[in-house]
């Protein structure tokens, strides 16, 4: 067996790395131009996993989700934290489940509609009522991510 079947076996790929090589290559190749379709697509994935969530967790307001958003992300092994003051959640999180590190910046923002959405799915808010912000990349080469959800 060779050795590049053996690092094979040790680290199989897993379907969000899969995801996030498939779309920063697209967005090498292509450019600017994929990212509103990956966007899309993401951010509908996102609600629809969302309006699940919002049964499950029966948040009553964005503290409350955010909570539980924190902590099904460590729970999968995505260390991450939350504050919340008023209307705005605070989100910090320390590794990327798609591997996109110091990649592109535009192709986290794009993945990033996904929990931008499952919020909207899971508060019940419109689009216009919400908006998410990225502070800090992972994919810029910063060393965490800090996101800002703001209810409008």
């Amino acid at each position: 067996m060779t050795n590049e079947i053996k690092a094979m076996k040790r680290k199989r790929t897993d379907m969000q790395t899969l995801h996030g090589k498939l779309c920063v290559a697209l967005y090498e190749k292509l450019g600017g131009k994929v990212l509103p379709v990956m966007e899309e697509i993401y951010g509908q994935y996102g609600f629809e996993v969302g309006l699940g969530l919002k049964e499950k967790w029966e948040p009553r307001d964005l503290a409350e989700a955010a909570k539980a958003f924190v902590e099904m992300c460590n729970s999968n092994g995505l260390p991450s934290k939350v504050e919340v003051q008023d209307s705005v959640a605070y989100w910090t999180g320390c590794c990327c489940p798609f591997g996109i590190e110091n990649t592109h910046r535009p192709v986290c923002e794009a993945f990033m509609a996904m929990d931008r959405e499952l919020f909207r799915a899971v508060l019940g808010v419109a689009k216009d009522k919400m908006e998410f912000t990225i502070d800090k990349c992972l994919a810029d080469g910063d060393d965490c991510c800090k996101g800002v959800f703001r209810l409008l």
